[in-house]
Order: structure tokens, then C-alpha cells, then sequence
């Protein structure tokens, strides 16, 4: 087991590091919300924005954007075909191992 490190920065200022064991590392992964669990739902292979969109049935795209997509790839849940252009119009996205896994612990 790893022990804390206290380091003296400055005469009245201290960082302390605390290592964190498996287990709380697991429990500190950010919730997947109920938006994101539907999304990954709906993808199958590569899919362009407008696709996922169309099959939750969602016609804001903002929110779309905001609630779900970038939820998703900031999770590690979901990934761009083409991460180099982002705002490509041949943008596709597709599930991770990890939005796999997700989708899978869903299912049991």
C-alpha cells in the first residue's frame, strides 16, 4: 500500500498526496447519465451525428451536443472516426471498449 507524501511548498502552504486504492478509484469514474446510457443504446458500428440524433428522436441539436455526444466522448464512452477534424462533414462516431462495456453491464 502506498503511503502520503506531504511536500512544503512555502512556509504556510503544504500539498498533500493521497493515494487512492483500486476500489476508490473505481467509485471517482463519473456517473453515466440516463441521456448517455441511451445514446450508446442506439449506436451500432459508425455513425454520423445526425443518425444518433435521428434515432433517439431528438431534434435540438445543441442538446443533442451538449447532453449526450460530448458527455460521451469526454466519458471515454464514444470516439470520432476522425479525431483530427472534429468538424468534418464525414464525422462518424462509434463505441469504445469502454461505452462497450457500459452498454453490456446494461443488458445483464
Amino acid at each position: 500500500m502506498k503511503k502520503a507524501r506531504i511536500k512544503l511548498i512555502e512556509e504556510d502552504i503544504f500539498k498533500c498526496i493521497i493515494p487512492l486504492s483500486p476500489e476508490a478509484a473505481v467509485q471517482a469514474t463519473p456517473e453515466v447519465t440516463p441521456e448517455v446510457r441511451r445514446m450508446l443504446a442506439v449506436i451500432t458500428g459508425e455513425m454520423t451525428r445526425g443518425e444518433i440524433q435521428e434515432r433517439l428522436g431528438l431534434k435540438d441539436e445543441k442538446h443533442f451536443r451538449e447532453n449526450y455526444q460530448q458527455v460521451g466522448v469526454k466519458l471515454g464512452l464514444i470516439e470520432m472516426t476522425i479525431p483530427d477534424k472534429p468538424r468534418s462533414s464525414k464525422q462518424k462516431y462509434r463505441l469504445t471498449e469502454k461505452g462497450r462495456k457500459i452498454l453490456k453491464e446494461n443488458h445483464e
